[in-house]
C-alpha cells in the first residue's frame, strides 16, 4: 500500500512539473510515515516541507498543489488534506484494505515473503546463556528477539543459520563443578560452606542431589580437583538439557550449538593470540595480554590472558569470530544479552 502510494505521489510531482505548476523535473525523496494520531489519516508524507525552499514557496501551497495533481484511478484515496505546516494526510479507502485482507488470506504463509537475499548466508548467534544456571525472563526476550529476526530474513529468502554459543569452558564452569561438590559433601554430612563467589541457587543442591544418587560417596575419596571437573562435566551437560527443553517449549529451535572448550582443544584460541601478537595487536604488560582495542574505538584496552595466564572470555570470543568468518557467510549477526 504504502509503494503505491508512493507511486501516486511521485506521478503526481511529474504531472505538477511539466505543466510548470513545480519548478524542475528531479523528484524528491518521498517518506511516508504512519500518524501517531488515528484522525491523521492512514499514511502522512512531508515531501512538501522539503521542497520549500528549492520551489521558493510556503510548504503548504506546494502541498495543495501536489494533492491538486494527484490521479487515483484505481480509487485507492478516500480523502486528502494538509495539516500543520504543510504534512499531507492520506486516508485510504476502506475496501483496499479490504483487498489487502484477501491477499493475505489467499497467500496465506507466502505473504509478505521475497526472493531479496536469495544466495546469500547469514548467521545468527543469540542467546548464547552461560550452562551454569537456568533460563530467566532475561533471556526469554533474547530468545524471542533472535528467532524472530531469524524468521524474518527467512521470509526475505536469506539462508539462515541460528547459532547457540555454548560457555562450557573456564573459570565458570569450574565454579560451577565447586558448587555442585560442596553441595554434595553438604549432603553427605561434612562441615564444607559454600564460597560466596560460587553458585547458591537451590538447583544445585538438585544437582548435588542426583551427582550421590549416580555416583554414591565414591567423590569423597577422589582428588578434589578431579571431582569438582566431575561435577562440572554432570552439571554443565544437565543444565545444556534443561535450557534445550525449555527453549523447544518456547518454540526456540538451533540448528548449530558451538562449544567454547572446542576452541581450546583444537588449539584455535592460542593460535589467534600468537597471531595477533605477531602483528603487535596484542602486547604484554604487567605479566598479562592486552588486545589494543583502544585503537579500534574502545575506550581501554581490554585483557586477553591474566597474569595468572588464564584467559578471558575475550580470548575463546576472537578465536570463536574468526571460526565465524572462515564459514563464508555473507553477514554474521550477534543480538547481545542485557548486559
Amino acid at each position: 500500500m504504502k509503494k503505491e502510494l508512493a507511486i501516486l505521489i511521485r506521478r503526481a510531482l511529474q504531472s505538477a512539473a511539466e505543466v510548470g505548476a513545480l519548478q524542475g523535473k528531479n523528484i524528491p525523496r518521498i517518506d511516508l510515515e504512519i500518524p501517531k494520531i488515528g484522525a491523521h489519516g492512514d499514511f502522512s508524507t512531508n515531501v512538501a516541507m522539503t521542497m520549500a525552499a528549492s520551489q521558493k514557496r510556503a510548504p503548504r501551497e506546494i502541498a495543495e498543489i501536489i494533492i491538486g495533481h494527484i490521479e487515483d484511478p484505481g480509487h485507492m484515496l478516500s480523502r486528502t488534506e494538509v495539516a500543520g505546516p504543510g504534512f499531507i494526510n492520506f486516508f485510504i479507502a476502506h475496501e483496499r484494505w479490504h483487498e489487502v485482507l484477501k491477499a493475505v488470506h489467499e497467500e496465506g504463509p507466502r505473504y509478505g515473503t521475497s526472493q531479496a537475499g536469495l544466495g546469500k548466508r547469514v548467521q545468527i548467534e543469540f542467546l548464547s546463556a552461560n550452562p551454569t544456571g537456568p533460563l530467566h525472563v532475561g533471556h526469554g526476550r533474547c530468545a524471542a528477539v533472535g528467532d524472530t529476526l531469524a524468521a524474518v530474513l527467512r521470509a526475505a529468502g536469506y539462508e539462515v543459520a541460528k547459532e547457540y554459543y555454548v560457555n562450557d569452558s573456564g573459570r565458570q564452569i569450574r565454579t560451577l563443578g565447586e558448587s555442585v561438590f560442596v553441595r554434595y559433601q553438604q549432603l553427605l554430612g561434612k562441615a564444607v560452606d559454600l564460597p560466596a563467589e560460587d553458585y547458591q541457587g537451590g538447583y544445585i543442591k538438585d544437582l548435588a542431589r542426583i551427582v550421590l544418587d549416580q555416583e554414591g560417596e565414591r567423590l569423597l575419596d577422589m582428588p578434589e580437583e578431579e571431582a569438582v571437573a566431575l561435577c562440572a562435566k554432570f552439571a554443565a551437560a544437565r543444565i545444556l538439557s534443561g535450557i534445550r527443553e525449555d527453549l523447544m517449549a518456547f518454540g526456540v529451535s538451533f540448528g548449530h550449538w558451538f562449544s567454547e572448550q572446542s576452541l581450546y582443544d583444537s588449539g584455535a584460541v592460542q593460535t589467534i593470540i600468537q597471531d595477533l601478537k605477531d602483528r603487535n595487536i596484542i602486547y604484554e604488560h604487567d605479566g598479562a595480554m592486552w588486545f589494543r582495542t583502544k585503537d579500534f574505538g574502545d575506550e581501554k584496552d581490554r585483557v586477553v590472558v591474566r597474569a595468572n595466564g588464564l584467559t578471558t572470555y575475550f580470548a575463546s570470543d576472537i578465536a570463536y569470530h574468526k571460526d565465524k568468518f572462515e564459514r563464508k557467510f555473507d553477514r554474521i549477526i550477534d543480538i547481545w544479552g542485557a548486559d
